[in-house]
């Protein structure tokens, strides 16, 4: 993953509750499970709403592309560029964090959507406005929330039970897996739900659905309309560093949550 700077000190601390000052502060620096962590190693992700239909280019993997129009009012995570003398303005997008159904509509058949693992540029910066992240996205995250087993020894592997992808766009995407060392993270969510409300205070968030998504922990707080189902979402305020067993990657940082009274971890850096 792709990592940004943190673009304010005091937005990290109130995020991460867990995190305390190492004794070198001048250095931007804190603790997490035991180990010194300078701030650009976790996510600072900015957030933009589409401004009017836009097209952006999606590559296959026979190396062609097709054109996908971007709805007016769809939300994004990316960043802008300036430009230079000698290059354009862009703003460079996290595809894959759109909903299932938007990135494979008219995908042609047996192709893999190679765009889907990183980002994605486009010519037409403008047409992107800089907003607020929204009450359902959490913070330093992509919205990829995991039920894992793991030990965070530098030998253990983490194994994946389910996922929950709240998408940029407004969507929660839910699937269970029977092998937790086979995942993969493109493949067509088992459930997926339009988030219809979405509220955050503190450290907890209220999503609110039509239709209730199984196995997720939802609670049912109306008989009819669009908000009958409320999903809770906790931040635990307890980050924690994570290594893989591979022994050429990079420590990985956590973040702690519960959704639905579930335990469940998401990547902050």
């Amino acid at each position: 993953m792709k990592l940004f700077k943190m673009a304010a000190l005091v937005a990290l601390v109130m995020t991460l509750g867990g995190l305390t000052y190492s004794t070198k502060a001048q250095a931007k620096s804190y603790m997490i499970s035991g180990h010194e962590v300078h701030d650009y190693i976790l996510n600072d992700f900015q957030y933009y709403k589409v401004k009017r239909a836009t097209p952006l280019m999606f590559l296959y993997s026979n190396n062609t592309t097709k054109k996908r129009i971007v709805p007016k009012g769809t939300i994004i995570i990316g960043r802008k560029y300036k430009g230079s003398s000698v290059e354009k303005p862009a703003i460079s997008i996290y595809l894959s964090q759109l909903d299932y159904s938007f990135l494979n509509k008219d995908r042609p058949k047996h192709l893999a959507l190679l765009s889907i693992s990183g980002t994605i540029s486009s010519s037409r910066p403008q047409d992107y406005q800089r907003i607020s992240r929204p009450a359902y996205l959490p913070a330093l995250s992509l919205g990829d929330f995991k039920q894992a087993k793991f030990s965070t020894d530098s030998t253990s592997e983490m194994k994946i039970y389910s996922q929950l992808r709240i998408t940029s766009n407004g969507f929660a995407e839910f699937s269970r897996f029977k092998n937790p060392n086979a995942i993969n993270g493109s493949q067509r969510p088992q459930f997926r739900q339009k988030i219809q409300k979405s509220t955050n205070k503190g450290n907890t968030r209220q999503l609110y659905f039509a239709k209730k998504i199984p196995g997720l922990g939802m609670k049912k707080v109306k008989q009819t309309g669009k908000l009958k189902y409320r999903l809770t979402i906790v931040n635990r305020h307890q980050p924690f560093r994570y290594n893989d067993h591979s022994e050429d990657s990079n420590p990985l940082f956590y973040s702690r949550y519960t959704v639905g009274g579930k335990k469940f971890i998401t990547q902050i850096g």
